[in-house]
């Protein structure tokens, strides 16, 4: 039955402001005998001992094409029985065809395990006795070739496919497996967007392209519930046609499900309240999942849940991580970084119903099927539909489920507020892939081509034997792919490409991750002789959550972070009391390089936006620490409390520098500092509502000009800049720009602006506000880039260069770079110079080549570099302004 909430509402403040009823439906099934002939007789075994009622019609559908042989995706809701898919044409190919083996493909360790167990139960209902065995990164590297040897079917994580799998073709066990390769799997494919989806097209080609070398082939099986257009991005990330299965053809089960949408009780804290909700569900036996967007907030949760159950003083006892402890307290905390056992521990939990409840970010957003969850709690409307219902899919499987939407006063939390219709009229999210991006195409052209790499290993190529490199036709490559592999095999790569080069070393599949593309840190806790694990970040997520001093959480518990090595990417903590610590961060200093070739500039009415690289400079000064309710202020170096002695970091600032890709808006009445700061959520919230991304991925920030050759844009003019946070840039900012876009976003921005923003903005600055977002409506007019001009007049004979005595960024070591000379020698133009934050190596002269070392706007002074005469030539004043 639905829970009743009413009661606890109207106890604790809480104020039901709108409800729905997703209706219940009534399921559709035909025989297994409608599947005709085409399948083996161990997949209506399966399926019989199964399904005893029978196969819903899309089930029927796309089993039969996926046994006469195609590509088949499904796209159906949640809680469809997708999974039979992939166990009826994995049966069916295993009988089928001899030493057949399977590759099923999960986008998370928690899916991937507890799939793993569904298949041996579905092999099991087939009486067959073909191998299941997992394997991701939980699974040590000494054991992998001897499950590769004696399984069938092989479960993974892309992950694994990238960093071991494909690296270790030198290894007969992995050719063998490849050789027999008969059918890969992928679940949940709407997630591959982005970063992770751009890298794993990529992959599913390399892994077509060696499978051809060695002379064997496989279809791919995949689904999504929740995915836009499934035709086009299928067809986009694997680069073969697909037989599609939609929502037209479901007749699968649903039961009624409530959703509430709730206020918060006056004056109460966010996350206070959402503990005492979990509480409550879990107080009347039933068991509920709570989802975040916030990893940190996630964590302070758990916190919250743990202090009440525990009854713990915050006196800093009973420090100690002690899992056994954690599960007592029924609710936990998840988020993606935590350590292999951890997340296994929580995944038993929630499926053997020992634990009460789980709060999580996206990480246990997928199809995990956790038995008879009752109600699912959704802090903020999710920034796109398809959270929305993958959040909600999550509750109802086995009865009525219950949906509490809490009003995070958010953007998108009014504008359901205003429109209660609109939470359900949104489309689903189109998923991303920028397969023509250079830096992403480059990456895998290394793995793939570089010599030594896949394509080598696969042909069991040697040093002097004839090469003959040609992708294979098994799929389709995206533009300019297959030329960047061959400028790799013959050592003639672009300089642009230079820098990842040498970061990737021997090893570009370790280096350039497939969820990532900055590096990652491992933490870890020191006690005695004994060392623990608590996780990996990303150097962006170590800005917010790991800095020196910080208090970082882990499960609820709480670490201080007492050291940040850079160079090995460790950080060492040590437990600590409940504090709450946030980071002290100058703003960003974004510097458009809009005087540089590529670069976009547009007039929209009285304004211009510019389409540029970026250079971000972010640093962390120090940090405010909440021990209660009382703040304290720590300032780096930190020398005055005794508590915090010990914190280290091997940098003179702990900053990060990164080159990425913007769009800055600039408009002439718009220079008020207190104007642009109230504009930038402004913008920032209604490009989400349009184009929804991961909030993580893409920031907004106040942008200044600095040597600018566009009498456009005067000097030191301040510009409100969207740009990706994503270290290379993967343009998700740029999308602003594409056709129809820009409107969107501002007609967005003008219903913000007067529901939520408005008094926010001075009074005075109102107007200069409406003018600047009325612009934004007008017709882009493009306005030729005087840099692309000068640059093209400059010809091949002189080389634009950073002048003596001037400093710039070395993207590769991450920091400034002094430059004494500039000098010309066999391998091509270099600068002779030090780095002048490196106190302990001032002595030490460094060469690198030109190209390695970016301007910093505002900072660098640059002239060219004439070859012909052997000289550096300075440019006016004004050029260097």
């Amino acid at each position: 039955m639905v829970v009743d909430l009413q009661t606890f509402y109207e106890k604790h403040g809480f104020a039901r402001l709108y409800e729905w009823t997703l209706p219940p439906r009534e399921a559709g099934y035909e025989p297994v005998s409608a599947l005709g002939e085409d399948v083996a007789p161990e997949v209506r075994r399966y399926l019989e001992n199964t399904y005893h009622q029978g196969l819903y019609r899309h089930q029927v559908k796309a089993i039969r094409a996926a046994c006469q042989g195609e590509n088949v995706c499904l796209a159906t809701g949640t809680a469809s029985g997708k999974s039979a898919l992939f166990f009826a044409a994995g049966i069916d190919v295993m009988a089928k065809r001899y030493k057949a083996r399977v590759l099923a493909m999960y986008p998370t360790r928690a899916l991937g395990r507890e799939q793993a167990d569904r298949w041996r139960e579905a092999i099991q209902a087939a009486g067959a006795d073909w191998k299941v065995s997992l394997m991701d990164g939980g699974v040590p590297v000494a054991e992998r070739e001897s499950l590769l040897r004696k399984s069938d079917v092989i479960v993974m994580t892309p992950d694994v496919v990238h960093t071991w799998l494909l690296p270790t073709l030198s290894s007969a066990a992995v050719r063998t497996f490849l050789t027999h390769l008969r059918l890969v799997v992928v679940d949940e494919v709407h997630t591959y967007s982005g970063v992770m989806g751009t890298n794993s097209a990529f992959l599913f080609r390399r892994l077509a392209h060696v499978a051809d070398v060695l002379g064997g082939a496989f279809r791919i099986v995949c689904a999504s519930a929740t995915i836009a257009k499934p035709e086009e991005h299928v067809a986009k990330l694997f680069g073969r046609r697909f037989f599609v299965v939609g929502t037209e053809d479901d007749t699968s089960l649903r039961h009624l499900t409530q959703v509430d949408f709730v206020a918060l009780p006056a004056g109460g804290d966010l996350l206070q309240a959402v503990a005492l909700l979990l509480r409550h569900i879990a107080g009347q036996g039933r068991r509920a999942i709570a989802f975040l967007d916030s990893r940190q907030r996630v964590e302070i949760i758990g916190s919250i849940l743990q202090r009440q159950d525990e009854d713990e003083p915050d006196d800093g006892e009973a420090l100690g991580r002690n899992l056994r402890e954690l599960e007592q307290v029924g609710i936990l905390p998840y988020r993606s970084g935590y350590e292999e056992a951890d997340r296994q521990a929580i995944q038993r939990g929630l499926t053997s119903g020992a634990l009460r409840g789980v709060v999580s970010t996206s990480a246990l957003e997928l199809g995990m099927d956790i038995p008879n969850l009752d109600v699912a709690v959704l802090v903020g409307v999710p920034q796109s539909q398809t959270s929305l219902l993958q959040r909600i899919g999550r509750v109802g499987r086995r009865g009525p489920g219950h949906v509490v939407i809490l009003h995070a006063q958010t953007a998108l939390d009014d504008a359901v507020l205003a429109n209660p219709s609109f939470l359900w009229e949104r489309p689903l999210t189109e998923a991303v892939l920028y397969l023509d991006h250079r830096r992403a195409q480059y990456i895998h052209a290394m793995c793939l081509a570089g010599i030594g790499g896949e394509h080598d290993l696969a042909l069991n190529r040697r040093p002097g034997d004839p090469d003959a490199f040609q992708l294979s036709e098994a799929v389709e490559w995206p533009d300019g792919f297959a030329e960047l592999c061959l400028a790799e095999r013959s050592g003639q790569i672009p300089p642009e490409f230079e820098t990842m080069r040498i970061e990737a070393g021997d090893s570009p599949h370790r280096t350039y991750l497939l969820r990532d593309m900055e590096r990652r840190f491992t933490v870890e806790l020191q006690a005695a002789n004994e060392l623990d694990k608590l996780g990996d970040l990303s150097m962006s997520q170590v800005m917010r959550e790991a800095y020196p001093g910080a208090i970082y959480r882990y499960m609820g518990r709480c670490y201080r972070v007492m050291r940040v090595y850079h160079p090995s990417g460790k950080i060492v903590v040590r437990p600590e009391k409940r504090y709450h610590t946030k980071p002290s961060a100058i703003p960003a200093r974004i510097s458009p390089q809009i005087d540089r070739p590529g670069t976009t500039v547009y007039q929209a009415g009285t304004g211009f936006i510019v389409a540029s690289d970026l250079l971000v400079h972010e640093m962390v000064t120090g940090f405010v620490e909440y021990r209660g309710r009382t703040p304290h202020r720590f300032d780096y170096p930190i020398h005055n409390d005794p508590d915090l002695r010990g914190v280290q970091f091997d940098m003179p600032l702990f900053q990060r520098r990164y080159v990425t890709h913007g769009v800055s808006f600039f408009h002439p009445d718009l220079r008020d500092h207190d104007a642009l700061n109230a504009l930038m959520s402004l913008l920032l919230e209604a490009y989400a509502f349009v184009v929804p991304f991961d909030t993580q991925d893409v920031a907004v920030g106040i942008a200044r000009v600095s040597g600018v050759r566009n009498p456009s844009l005067p000097q030191d003019a301040r510009l409100l800049t969207l740009y990706d946070r994503v270290y290379g840039s993967l343009h998700l900012a740029a999308r602003i720009l594409e056709p129809g876009v820009l409107p969107r976003v501002a007609e967005q921005m003008e219903a913000f602006l007067h529901a939520r923003f408005w008094n926010e903005i001075d009074p005075d600055l109102r107007p200069i506000a409406k003018a600047w977002v009325s612009s934004l409506r007008e017709p882009l007019v493009s306005v030729g880039s005087e840099a692309e001009a000068a640059a093209a007049s400059e010809g091949e004979s002189r080389v634009r260069v950073i002048l003596p005595g001037s400093v710039g960024y070395v993207e590769l070591e991450g920091r400034r770079f002094l430059v004494d000379a500039v000098f010309f020698k066999p391998s091509g133009l270099h600068y002779r110079g030090r780095y002048p934050d490196d106190t302990s190596h001032q002595s030490c002269e460094i060469q690198l080549p030109v190209h390695l070392v970016a301007e910093m706007p505002g900072e660098s002074r640059w002239g060219f570099y004439d070859i012909e005469r052997g000289e550096v030539v300075e440019v006016s004043p004004e050029g260097n302004r």
